[in-house]
């Protein structure tokens, strides 16, 4: 397994989703605006969410 980074700023989050919308999440990941995975799709949707 993979060492993770050790920074104040790293936390796990785990959700369940449909596999329906995790083909989806993985479409979304393949756009170069969300940095190829799904992972990091998600801290992209809540950081722009988050602005307003």
């Amino acid at each position: 397994m993979r060492k993770l980074p050790s920074t104040e700023n790293t936390e796990v989050f785990t959700m369940r989703i449909s596999p329906k919308l995790k083909d989806k999440l993985t479409q979304l990941a393949k756009r170069s605006k969300y940095g190829g995975s799904a992972s990091s799709a998600i801290r992209v949707l809540i950081e722009e969410a988050s602005k307003y």
